[in-house]
């Protein structure tokens, strides 16, 4: 839609539908959008998305453990990625390297680790995994910073 003249300082989003909007981003919008769900249980966090290649859906699990490790990051401390998982420096956001969708493609479910923490602590409050548990992943995580491991 023209709005006129570009002016210096002028907001020329302000349209645009976001979730302080409600419009089609709001809430579980942006999911539609990504077609992507999460569901969790015992074994992880099951994530249902679309592949980016063929667009069939297909479910990824990510285990307990693997969140553990990427919600054990924040600021001021140095990387530390479960085996097999890479950074995003432009999402910010950790990412399992090789899962494979049936046509070839990869399928890349990423996540921060505020969100890692979040469906961690999820878990453990819904009974899914013990808090004995996830104590012992984050001492393994500290040790292994400790011991000069992470990026």
């Amino acid at each position: 839609m023209f709005k006129g003249a570009r002016v210096q300082g002028g907001d020329y989003f302000d349209d645009k539908l976001t979730e302080d909007a409600g419009g089609v981003f709001a809430g579980l919008g942006i999911d539609d959008y990504e077609g992507v769900k999460e569901q969790v249980s015992p074994d992880g966090l099951t994530i249902r998305m679309n592949c980016r290649a063929c667009n069939k859906p297909r479910e990824v699990t990510l285990d307990w453990k693997e969140l553990t490790i990427v919600g054990s990051n924040g600021p001021g401390k140095s990387l530390v990625m479960p085996p097999g998982w890479d950074y995003s420096r432009n999402n910010a956001k950790l990412y399992p390297a090789n899962i494979p969708c049936n046509c070839g493609a990869a399928l890349c479910p990423q996540i921060t680790p505020d969100e890692a923490k979040q469906r961690v602590v999820d878990a453990v409050s819904q009974g899914l995994v013990q808090p004995a548990q996830v104590q012992a992943w984050v001492q393994q995580v500290d040790l292994y910073r400790q011991q000069g491991g992470g990026a």
